[in-house]
Order: structure tokens, then sequence, then C-alpha cells
């Protein structure tokens, strides 16, 4: 006669940063759910569809809270540099040099906004330009 497989998910050592008293874990690295059962034992399963979009979410979220800090500490030098330009005739090359900061320059902006938007839309889903 065989044995019937015991009902429900394994125990599982916790994981690391899992505290003894802790009864639910999530590792997001891992996008695997922990918990804690009233024996003791900790049962794991992978993140299911709605857990990992929020966890796509919040990842997307910190990317673009990243990229909005990151350009717009650039604003105050661009805005130097083109402070800078203005106060004197330029030569042809410097013009040249100074359309292509101010290509630069656009283009970093409007990666900012996008982010921006992003942020305050809570559009979350990608960390795309366009907004869907």
């Amino acid at each position: 006669m065989s044995e019937n497989p015991p009902e429900g998910p394994a125990a599982v050592e916790p994981p690391p940063g899992m505290g003894p008293n802790d009864y639910e874990f999530w590792d997001v690295r891992t996008r695997t759910y922990y918990e804690r059962q009233e024996d003791g034992t900790v049962v794991s399963r992978p993140y299911n569809e709605d857990e990992n979009r929020q966890a796509d979410e919040a990842q997307n979220r910190t990317a673009l809270e990243i990229t909005v800090t990151g350009l717009s500490r650039l604003l105050s030098e661009d805005i130097f540099t083109n402070q800078g330009y203005l106060a004197g005739a330029g030569t042809e090359a410097q013009v040249k040099d100074q359309v292509d900061r101010l290509t630069a320059q656009s283009t970093s902006q409007a990666e900012m906004l996008s982010a921006l938007a992003r942020l305050v839309l809570s559009r979350l889903d990608s960390l795309g330009i366009a907004i869907p």
C-alpha cells in the first residue's frame, strides 16, 4: 500500500531576515512569500500575479524617483552653463558646443518630466517615456 503525500505546502527553513517571531516575510529579491504556521513551521510560495505587479511597481517607483533626483541635480549646472554662454559672444565652435549641450539638456529634461509624470499619475507599470 502506498502512502498519500502530505497535503498543503511543505515546511521550509526561514529565510535570512525572517525573525523568530515574524508571522510573514516577503522576499522581494526572490519573489517568495513565507508564512509561519501556528505550529511554528514556515511554509513558502512564489508571489502571485498581483504581488508580482506590486513588486514591479515598487521597483519602478524607486527607479523613477532616482531618475528625477539625479536629473534635477543637473539643472543648476545647466542653468549656470547657459547663463555663461549668454553673457558673451561665442565663436562658431562655441555655438556648436552650446547647441550640443542644449540638445543633451533637452533630452535629460524630457526624461525627467516623463519620470515625474509617471510618479504623479501613479503610472508605474513601466519606465518608458511614453505614457499610454
